[in-house]
């Protein structure tokens, strides 16, 4: 990577820019004021979720000393110097057989000089020390009867004798009182079935922020909503579905939608509004009461154009909004802040609220502002509201990039570009620069992040990788 020099044209100053780190920051405190923890059952709807405290196994994992094989249970100060080798087979010793063992028995006594039949799982008897295998017994199998009597006895040719062989020991998993699970970790399947074996049945998780998703813009449409409904092919002999002119269809709701559930949210609405500042308010405040929500995500409308409906939306009462530009690319422009709604308007129902009396009870809902540019919106998500609704971070390496020719990049700038991981171990970018390029977006299973201070990335250059969802060929 090639560094930019600091000399500036006399007279010429760089734009103030707010850090990504101190937006983050923001977002963090701006919804802690909202961010709860439930109590929820160990189980398959847990999948997914997010650890709000640490949590300890129960019991051992395992309860109890268990057989790791079927086979029979000895004392090997019985067996002697019986063990064989590869080329020289043990010689057999007969032995007595003791009672069979079952999964689930109760740990009994071992008889000394006797063989138990014990199956896997089984609680090693005490006094026994090892399993021998019953594929190392003469018949290879468990006899029932010999010579059409009942079996007593048992021929063994063990091809070692130490003690502890295919024992599983008691807590050699997990111990009682182990940390099982970390605050913010994602409650995977695996550690799902870890907490339910150490006797875990409940844990602490991050409960979801109830959030209305709206997309700005007069130009946004939504697709059409009935798949039945009759389309004429185009000239590439798919589908086609009538676009009006002028206008794009909404890829913003949908994508945040599915952003900010992955996040842990709960999206409650999905819908546009036009670029009017009334219509929003009026949109969101009856939302707010609607759906009782604590989080409200826009796109566009924050930029420096005529028509930034958020912007205009910031003068009107009970709106609280800071903009800034935030040192990244894309998704430079962002707003934060609040919109307040008086008690009247929010009360239950039933419930009677005194007019002018409300001041105290107002209800505030948390404002986040992307922009309308769906790979800076959908970036904005992934960077700032993931931490400040507290998903786990991703997974970040430092890996070479494969370039077929140097890419610029704005110094000033944390850049983002879209990339694919490959079986090489490198990274390689998928799509331009361009923030309306969802199309490589789609294709990434990556961000490469190109530093402050960097104007020209080179082939084979170290750097910062987030991985992403998507690694799926």
């Amino acid at each position: 990577m090639s560094a930019a020099g600091t000399d500036r044209p006399s007279g010429t100053s760089a734009p103030e820019r707010t850090p990504l780190s101190e937006h983050v920051a923001d977002a963090v405190a701006l919804l802690a004021a909202v961010r709860r923890t439930e109590r929820i059952r160990v189980g398959h709807e847990a999948v997914g979720r997010v650890s709000a405290a640490d949590r300890r196994a129960a019991v051992d994992v395992p309860g109890h000393d268990n057989s790791q094989m079927d086979g029979y249970a000895v004392a090997t100060a019985d067996l002697g110097e019986r063990a064989g080798t590869a080329g020289a087979p043990a010689a057999g010793l007969t032995m007595p057989l003791g009672p069979t063992i079952a999964a689930g028995d109760p740990p009994a006594d071992h008889r000394p000089g006797t063989a138990a039949p014990i199956m896997t799982g089984a609680p090693i008897p005490r006094g026994a020390d090892a399993v021998i295998p019953v594929e190392e017994s003469e018949a290879g199998r468990f006899a029932g009867e010999q010579h059409g009597a009942p079996a007593h006895t048992v021929t063994l040719r063990p091809a070692t004798t130490e003690p502890g062989r295919y024992v599983r020991r008691r807590g050699s998993d997990t111990h009682h009182g182990d940390v099982i699970l970390r605050e913010g970790q994602v409650l995977t399947p695996a550690r799902i079935a870890h907490l339910a074996a150490c006797g875990v049945t409940d844990v602490e998780v991050i409960a979801p922020v109830r959030t209305i998703v709206l997309s700005t813009g007069s130009e946004v449409t939504a697709a059409p909503a009935d798949p039945a409904a009759p389309t004429a092919p185009d000239a590439a002999g798919s589908a086609a579905t009538h676009l009006p002119d002028g206008a794009t269809f909404d890829a913003n709701g949908p994508g945040l939608a599915a952003a900010l559930t992955a996040a842990g949210a709960q999206v409650v609405h999905v819908g546009s509004v036009p670029d009017d500042a009334e219509q929003l308010l009026a949109t969101l405040r009856h939302l707010v009461t609607t759906h009782d929500a604590e989080l409200i995500v826009t796109s566009g409308g924050v930029s420096m154009g005529a028509f930034e409906v958020v912007r205009h939306a910031a003068s009107r009462s009970g709106v609280t909004l800071t903009f800034t530009s935030v040192a990244m690319q894309p998704g430079g422009p962002q707003g934060i802040g609040t919109l307040d709604l008086p008690a009247e308007e929010h009360g239950a129902p039933g419930q009677h609220v005194t007019p002018g009396q409300h001041d105290a009870a107002d209800h505030r809902v948390a404002w986040l502002a992307f922009p309308g540019n769906p790979v800076s919106a959908l970036l904005s998500c992934e960077l700032i509201a993931r931490p400040a609704l507290g998903a786990p971070d991703r997974l970040r390496l430092r890996l070479p990039v494969q370039l077929d020719a140097d890419e610029p990049s704005p110094p000033a700038l944390a850049q983002y570009r879209r990339a694919r991981v490959l079986p090489s171990g490198q990274v390689r970018l998928a799509g331009g620069p361009s923030s309306h390029l969802i199309g490589g977006l789609a294709q990434a299973d990556a961000l490469v992040l190109v530093p402050v201070g960097t104007d020209t990335l080179r082939d084979g250059d170290l750097v910062e990788t987030i991985l992403l969802p998507g690694g799926e060929r």
